[in-house]
């Protein structure tokens, strides 16, 4: 164990998981990535060295296993029972800093990309339709990214080039505005209000598709933190 500045379990943890980039990495092995290409996909500002160390930083302190595949194939990681046990907190520290700290993406935190990518982490398999359904995503403004997603065996795969499948519902969309739907700070009814939201196929796909996503994780905390600030404005 490494010296610290005084003999405090905290002391230990913040140096095991105090960085910027560490708990992220967790987050990605919790919600499901196994892969390193998937883990830097939810990670994209995160260069691919620093994350290869990080890693291996993870397995050596036993929070994260790397799983051998057969010949040709790369490894894929998971989390031990250590790092498992570690997933509370991070969710923790999601939503303390939804009700506390947490606002409105700036242009610099809109990413895309990173958008479509989340929405594929948070499909829910069985509100997913059961026959191949294609959504071409048009984000703009800052971030703005295009892509298709398809919807397959109630699995939902992002694809960044035309997959040569006949698009079923188009969506354009502002790309803050979806992140602000993604972490629960807005409904989508009030996107589609507001104009921030367009929908173009049939309507029981343009209805069905916010079903399709959980958007929940960090909305409970958002909504406390937005009452305890309107409160303290009209007092």
């Amino acid at each position: 164990m490494a010296n610290h500045s005084d003999y405090c379990p905290i002391a230990v943890g913040v140096d095991v998981v105090g960085d910027r980039w560490t708990p992220l990495v967790i987050r990605e092995l919790m919600v499901g990535s196994t892969g390193f290409n998937e883990i830097h996909r939810g990670i994209p500002r995160m260069s691919r060295t620093l994350l290869a160390q990080r890693l291996r930083m993870l397995e050596r302190r036993g929070l994260v296993v790397r799983e051998q595949a057969g010949r040709g194939r790369p490894g894929r990681y998971a989390l031990t029972p250590a790092g498992e046990s570690l997933t509370p907190i991070v969710w923790a520290i999601g939503h303390w800093a939804a009700e506390w700290v947490f606002g409105d993406p700036g242009e610099r935190d809109c990413d895309g990309q990173s958008l479509m990518w989340r929405l594929h982490q948070h499909a829910i398999p069985n509100r997913l339709p059961l026959e191949r359904t294609v959504v071409h995503v048009d984000l703009t403004g800052p971030g703005r990214a295009e892509g298709w997603l398809v919807v397959e065996r109630r699995a939902v795969t992002v694809c960044t080039t035309d997959p040569g499948y006949e698009v079923d519902l188009r969506l354009e969309a502002a790309t803050g505005q979806m992140q602000r739907w993604m972490v629960g700070r807005v409904a989508f009814k009030e996107l589609l209000s507001a104009g921030h939201v367009r929908l173009a196929g049939p309507s029981r796909l343009a209805r069905a598709f916010p079903t399709w996503f959980d958007t929940t994780a960090f909305a409970e905390a958002t909504r406390r933190g937005e009452l305890r600030r309107n409160l303290q404005a009209t007092a």
